[in-house]
């Protein structure tokens, strides 16, 4: 049974939705403050994500980039906000579907039930890459790292940056991009942050850390492990 959580601030709409959805056999929750499923998200995240942007509490775009930055169960923006521009934001951020608000409920299932039928490439919470003769594991779940069987921990900061690169292998990622995805509030937007942060993991992923992040002169970071399937 997969798992669907539902985040609006409209309680009367969420649970018709929900209503809708375990009738066609999802296990469903839902939330009315960014705040709530925030926390739901940390503790048990969901097979799928249908969430507003507009909340009393928060901003939804910050929410998804935190979102997308840890995790990559699909989401699915239901919103109000129907202008190009909030929609090119979301596909910027991250969203994999949007559906515009009044919606039918039975169009809404069906995305759903494609998107969970597609999949998604990193949909498993482990993760391998390998270097060489290295693999390096990553464990959202844990947010426990494992780099040729030896457990590295890194800091919350150094976690947002190590995934962010590692789930976009291959490509040229600059400060500036994790900075404003990574680090949305924080006042210490310049280089250095990130630049520190990279120089820590490295140092903790060993010998080979410089590998594992190469830096891109003039421009940021590219991660160079490739994913394989666990």
């Amino acid at each position: 049974m997969s798992s669907v959580y539902i985040a609006d601030p409209d309680e009367e709409n969420t649970k018709r939705v929900q209503q809708y959805f375990a009738i066609h056999g999802y296990s469903t929750e839902g939330f009315s403050a960014l705040a709530d499923i925030s926390k739901a998200v940390k503790k048990i995240p969901p097979d799928i994500l249908i969430t507003e942007l507009d909340f009393p509490d928060g901003d939804g775009f910050q929410f998804l980039r935190s979102v997308r930055s840890h995790y990559a169960f699909p989401v699915v923006i239901a919103s109000f906000r129907n202008s190009e521009s909030d929609r090119i934001m979301s596909f910027e951020l991250g969203c994999d579907d949007y559906v515009a608000k009044p919606y039918s409920i039975k169009e809404l299932t069906l995305r759903v039930s494609a998107l969970l039928r597609s999949g998604r490439k990193h949909s498993s919470p482990v993760q391998c890459w390998s270097l060489n003769s290295s693999k390096l594991v990553i464990d959202r779940g844990s947010h426990v790292a494992r780099l040729d069987g030896r457990e590295i921990h890194f800091t919350a900061s150094e976690w947002k940056v190590l995934t962010f690169l590692a789930f976009r292998s291959g490509s040229l990622v600059s400060r500036m991009q994790l900075l404003q995805l990574c680090f949305p509030e924080s006042l210490e937007s310049y280089d250095r942050v990130i630049d520190t942060h990279v120089k820590n993991i490295r140092a903790k992923l060993g010998a080979t850390g410089s590998e594992w992040i190469e830096t891109v002169r003039g421009y940021g970071y590219r991660f160079r492990g490739t994913p394989e399937i666990l």
